[in-house]
């Protein structure tokens, strides 16, 4: 679906809808306190950025304070980088174009590329499921990140229990089907196919053409092995648990989220 431009277009306007603001809005909380005692130019990487760096409001503006940070923009898809450039162009974002710089590639194929140690700040925002090989991306991360440096991602869901659709799309387990009044119990190596449905929240709508995309699924066990394995402390829960208290205003929305620090 990340490869035809109108199925593209069409799922970046999904989008837009209130949970993936207020996704956003707890991710750009996380990042403002996680960056808070750095001093140098910050080195961030949005990996699987997708169409929309018209987010993270706050965080933006600290990229953009003397000494000025930086952040890649990487997407295996050169329509959701094109549609990320539109989202941006008008005169609100315009000064956020000074500190991008736009990628297309592969999530492991631009780690690999990266100098050692690089990056401050990594940002997984809906993508990690999208990753197969997860012990590589942990390797890899761990060798480029800096050291006190953070990955910053959310987490659809820690539960064990697939249901068979969402507000915004269906799901099928290991490429089937199943019934609305059914679960099935995942496991590693796991694999679900998202459909999505035409309009959020309304299944009998009918699914997007050729909107599907293929994510996989990583328990909490494995990640915390690999954290563990790859020098990484990690916090992995509700960010709620995470996040301090006077930074949260009226926000009660749940939200698992992954944050690992280099040590």
């Amino acid at each position: 679906m990340y490869f035809s431009p109108e199925i593209t277009e069409k799922f970046a306007e999904l989008e837009q809808n209130d949970k993936n603001f207020r996704v956003a809005e707890i991710i750009d909380r996380i990042l403002l306190q996680e960056t808070n005692n750095l001093s140098g130019p910050i080195y961030v990487a949005e990996l699987g950025g997708g169409a929309h760096p018209d987010r993270y409001h706050e965080f933006f503006g600290k990229l953009l304070q003397e000494p000025r940070g930086h952040i890649d923009w990487v997407d295996v898809s050169p329509h959701m980088l094109e549609l990320a450039k539109k989202y941006i162009s008008n005169e609100k974002y315009q000064n956020r174009k000074e500190i991008i710089t736009f990628i297309k590639s592969d999530i492991l194929e631009y780690l690999r590329g990266l100098k050692y140690k690089k990056i401050d700040i990594a940002i997984m925002k809906y993508t990690i499921d999208h990753i197969d090989k997860l012990e590589e991306l942990f390797e890899l991360l761990s060798v480029k990140m800096k050291q006190g440096g953070k990955i910053i991602a959310n987490i659809a869901s820690l539960s064990l229990e697939l249901k068979s659709h969402s507000t915004n799309a269906r799901f099928l387990y290991n490429g089937e089907q199943f019934p609305d009044n059914e679960t099935r119990v995942l496991k590693d190596g796991d694999n679900f196919t998202i459909k999505f449905f035409k309009e959020s929240g309304n299944p009998n709508s009918g699914y997007l053409e050729g909107a599907e995309t293929l994510k996989y699924f990583h328990s909490a066990k494995k990640i915390k092995q690999l954290a563990e394995s790859c020098d990484f402390d990690i916090f992995l829960g509700d960010w709620k648990n995470f996040v301090k208290q006077d930074n949260q205003g009226g926000e009660s929305m749940d939200q698992e989220i992954l944050v690992l620090t280099k040590k």
